[in-house]
């Protein structure tokens, strides 16, 4: 099994290759790129198991319409949650059309939510791989459709391979990792984090991502999903510096002006990118504005299941790449910033 963190800009998508032309898709980036389908057509995928599909907002349920058509007959399960956006969207749009035409199936329909337990997505036991959701619970649910912000009720999915995990957090806050903690219990140890909201604001406070990171997870690898232009300061300096101050290595798919002054002297990447399906580019590419954009930090990341364990693929080339970028008084990687106390 392959795991890929698809280099989708400002947005996420992460996909799961099983072997025998089988995936699992979780999240499909924005709609006009159709880099989900892209890549899955690539890899020459010919069955979807689960159409997974976190929260609403477009940069996460954007492409789910192009890869819904293209394998509408060809999907076991398609999951979602119901925030207070989805029944306006394209993506039930097409699911609504489907049903109705007798295409698809009760069984097919997942919504994504807990009880007094975590609910199993997916998984093979030939080789110990299950995919489960920890979170939202439903009261979780109708809360954020009350208040009308879809993140707060982000599906969070944890993969468990033989021992190890990976978690899927989606644009996930603080306050359901506090009920997944107070639920199941304990300090969970993950391999490698998909990053909650591109590591944005998730947290109220500082104190919110010390425990985060101090008594609810225990990260090795973190991945970040971010586009070099986006508006949002993503990723947070308070955020990175929480990980790496407990020893998380942090991997972005592309690299922002926080981190580096001159963004063309770079292109195409910190890590020159593999040939995979991936937003970043190695032309000139700016913005109406003349900003560079798409410039890639460590691009599209695969983690490879081996008989030894998860192994993330060129991490340590990519630290490498990273120790070498200029450290000056305007900018610095915020993944080697050093904080000091006073």
């Amino acid at each position: 099994m392959e795991v890929y963190f698809l280099d989708v800009a400002q947005g996420t998508c992460q996909i799961l290759l099983l072997g025998s032309r089988r995936a699992i898709v979780i999240d499909c980036g924005i709609r006009s790129d159709r880099l989900a389908l892209q890549f899955l057509q690539r890899m020459g995928v010919e069955h979807i198991e689960c159409l997974i599909v976190s929260h609403s907002h477009d940069d996460h349920i954007g492409g789910a319409v192009s890869v819904l058509g293209a394998y509408q007959d060809r999907i076991s399960r398609i999951c979602f949650v119901q925030d207070h956006q989805f029944l306006a969207s394209a993506f039930w749009g097409r699911i609504s059309e489907l049903w109705k035409s007798d295409q698809l199936t009760r069984d097919q329909l997942v919504r994504l939510e807990v009880t007094d337990k975590p609910q199993e997505i997916w998984s093979d036991d030939a080789r110990s791989l299950k995919l489960t959701t920890y979170s939202p619970a439903a009261v979780e649910n109708l809360l954020a459709q009350e208040s009308e912000t879809p993140n707060p009720t982000s599906a969070v999915l944890f993969l468990d391979v033989r021992g190890e995990r990976i978690v899927f957090a989606a644009d996930s806050e603080v306050t359901q990792w506090r009920e997944i903690h107070r639920k199941f219990g304990g300090r969970m140890t993950c391999k490698v984090l998909a990053v909650p909201h591109h590591a944005g604001r998730a947290h109220n406070s500082l104190d919110d991502l010390d425990w985060l990171f101090g008594e609810a997870l225990d990260v090795d690898v973190a991945v970040i999903s971010v586009g070099t232009t986006n508006q949002h300061k993503h990723p947070r300096e308070d955020v990175v510096s929480a990980m790496t101050s407990r020893g998380t290595k942090i991997l972005c798919t592309q690299i922002t002006r926080r981190c580096h002054g001159q963004l063309e002297s770079l292109r195409p990447g910190v890590l020159r990118p593999q040939t995979l399906v991936g937003r970043s580019s190695a032309s000139h590419d700016v913005t109406s504005r003349g900003n560079s954009r798409n410039v890639a930090c460590a691009g599209t990341i695969r983690v490879d299941s081996t008989n030894a364990g998860l192994v993330v693929d060129r991490l340590n080339d990519h630290q490498r790449a990273v120790d070498k970028l200029p450290q000056t008084a305007t900018h610095c990687p915020l993944c080697r910033v050093i904080r000091t106390s006073s």
